[in-house]
């Protein structure tokens, strides 16, 4: 079973759709099965219902400390979940393939900007702000979308990190398409000279990944503009890469994250986060997995990365890798035979303070070789194809489940 510590076929081949209950007399077009794709990531979206009615809108989710960097020294960074309305591209398309954190919102109830700041009163009243130069501050959305986060509860929330002398960076997430400049200027002004970092999912250059794979409706293209805008009102922005979309397979995705890292450096971005593909309820990551389809990334496959990484682009990229631990619980996650996977992801904390591969150097395990023959798998059939025959083969899984 996923998530036992066992290893799972890397994607493996779908049977014969015409043993299934569905068979197809022709090729589907990317439009047909961007549809599907949306289609399904909408229906399980309504598996969620609606948010729990005890939830107390005025409390976050949570908060843990992380590390961060300013002038390339590792500092103590504090990350605030706040409780959301919840990301609007979830309810337009169904929302990115591999995010559970709409479980983690209203789920459409519409969040107060007073309820807003009172979750940020609340951390403000349990946690020492004097103790972190940043602070992150995520909303499991889109925080420039008013529709999601009013302007008024930024306000007053930079109001506050204002009176916190020892605050030198603040960083929010948003989709490049819910940024409308006036929205960033206006918290721009508001953090009083405060460096803004505009973290963004920028989950690979590849168009078709992006799209296909991911559903996340904007293309490379679209970050060059959006990159642009904000370097020009003097803020920072950080992609979001993630390791093992669904439908690549592992050695396709090793090279995707070293090409978009590519792509990244060329635009003069040194600092970029890994995000790694967690399994949460209800996406269709989730629906691959049940199904055998889909298997997280190998720790190794981690490791391959950040190694080929810097011997590629030296000190022109610092990559992070994000904690595997989000707003949502995780069914399964990166991971090798189980036996490794302490002392790798320490080495991966460790590595993260002064991004020094060398923490690797000692590291080895019996099933590094099963996952060099995972990775050495080719794919042949096209990503359309495959994401057809494995959406078709869900389909038809769910129709046969009692």
């Amino acid at each position: 079973m996923p998530g036992t510590g066992g290893i799972m076929i890397l994607d493996r081949a779908v049977p014969d759709s015409s043993s299934s209950a569905e068979t197809f007399t022709g090729p589907s077009t990317e439009n047909d099965i961007l549809n599907e794709i949306r289609a399904l990531a909408g229906g399980l979206r309504k598996r969620n219902g609606d948010a729990p009615h005890d939830l107390d809108f005025t409390v976050p989710i949570g908060w843990e400390e992380r590390i961060g960097h300013l002038d390339d020294q590792p500092i103590r960074r504090l990350i605030i979940f706040l409780r959301s309305t919840g990301c609007e591209w979830v309810e337009k398309t169904g929302g990115c393939t591999m995010c559970g954190f709409y479980c983690a919102t209203s789920r459409g109830r519409e969040i107060s900007a007073d309820e807003y700041v009172a979750q940020f009163e609340y951390v403000m009243d349990t946690v020492d702000l004097e103790d972190y130069p940043i602070v992150s501050i995520y909303n499991d959305g889109n925080i420039f979308n008013e529709r999601e986060m009013p302007v008024a509860a930024i306000e007053k929330i930079c109001s506050y990190i204002d009176g916190y002398k020892n605050i030198k960076k603040v960083v929010v997430e948003s989709r490049i398409d819910y940024s409308p400049d006036e929205h960033v200027a206006k918290m721009k002004k508001a953090l009083n000279g405060r460096q803004l970092e505009v973290a963004f999912g920028f989950e690979s250059a590849n168009a078709q990944v992006m799209n296909l794979c991911i559903n996340k409706g904007f293309s490379a293209n679209n970050f060059d503009l959006f990159h642009s805008r904000m370097r020009g009102m003097g803020v920072l922005t950080k992609p979001l890469l993630l390791v093992k979309p669904p439908f690549l397979t592992e050695g396709e995705a090793i090279n995707d994250i070293l090409q978009t890292i590519s792509y990244c450096v060329s635009r003069g971005i040194d600092y970029v986060d890994l995000e790694v593909t967690t399994v949460e309820k209800n996406t269709v990551v989730h629906e691959l997995w049940k199904n055998d389809l889909y298997r997280p990334p190998w720790l190794w496959t981690l490791i391959e990365l950040l190694q080929q990484c810097r011997e590629r682009f030296g000190n022109r990229a610092h990559v992070y890798v994000s904690p595997w631990n989000y707003s949502v619980e995780s069914l399964d996650w990166a991971r090798n035979c189980g036996t490794c996977d302490a002392e790798i992801t320490e080495a991966i904390q460790r590595y993260n303070s002064y991004f020094d591969t060398a923490e690797f150097d000692s590291l080895d395990c019996s099933c590094r070789e099963e996952w060099k023959e995972g990775v050495s798998v080719e794919e042949s059939r096209t990503v359309p194809e495959r994401i057809r025959e494995q959406l078709a083969y869900v389909r038809n899984a769910r129709i046969s489940s009692p």
